[in-house]
């Protein structure tokens, strides 16, 4: 078990914190690429799901002060990739997924009993209905986007978005494990 008042960690940071961020971002991003590579199957077969919404909806509130500032000027003569290009939208996703990792590991894990699959089931309801019934409704697409997604697109959506964090809940206690035991993550 992580002991979190562990000494000798970066800067002065307890190494129990130091290892649950490490097996956080190291899971986050296996969840990451599946999930990534589930929504790519979906879109390969026609499967229309609600992807993008959080950044169309940051990007509507955000566009006009950053507009305004002179940043997004700033940040386009930099020769950085624009918010539409597939670079900048992968690293938004990528971001976010990271974010819901850490989320995972420092607030959700600590409360949650039981094995990975029934963690990672009951970390997804929140960040699922965050997603249904304020992201989407706020891009005007209703609850879970009803309006704008054929019910195969929602469940498939639905499914995408389970798989991240059932994928997490089961790689972050497995890295977590490993690395508060001093294990190799890989055996020879």
């Amino acid at each position: 078990m992580l002991n979190r008042g562990d000494r000798a960690g970066f800067r002065g940071a307890p190494r129990g914190v130091l290892l649950i961020v490490a097996a956080a971002v190291a899971a986050g991003t296996v969840a990451i690429v599946l999930n990534i590579l589930v929504l790519d199957a979906f879109d390969a077969v026609g499967i229309i799901t609600a992807r993008g919404g959080l950044q169309k909806l940051v990007r509507a509130w955000l566009s006009p002060p950053l507009t305004a500032s002179g940043l997004s000027h700033v940040w386009s003569s930099s020769g950085l990739p624009e918010p539409d290009t597939p670079v900048f939208k992968a690293g938004f996703k990528v971001t976010v997924g990271l974010l819901m990792a850490l989320a995972y590991a420092l607030l959700f894990e600590p409360m949650l009993r039981g094995g990975f699959l029934r963690k990672g089931l009951v970390a997804a309801v929140p960040f699922w209905l965050l997603n249904a019934c304020v992201v989407l409704p706020l891009l005007g697409e209703g609850i879970a986007g009803v309006r704008t997604l054929t019910a195969g697109g929602l469940l498939s959506y639905a499914l995408a978005h389970t798989l991240f964090f059932v994928v997490l809940a089961w790689a972050y206690d497995t890295l977590k494990g490993r690395l508060s035991n001093r294990r190799p993550l890989v055996r020879s």
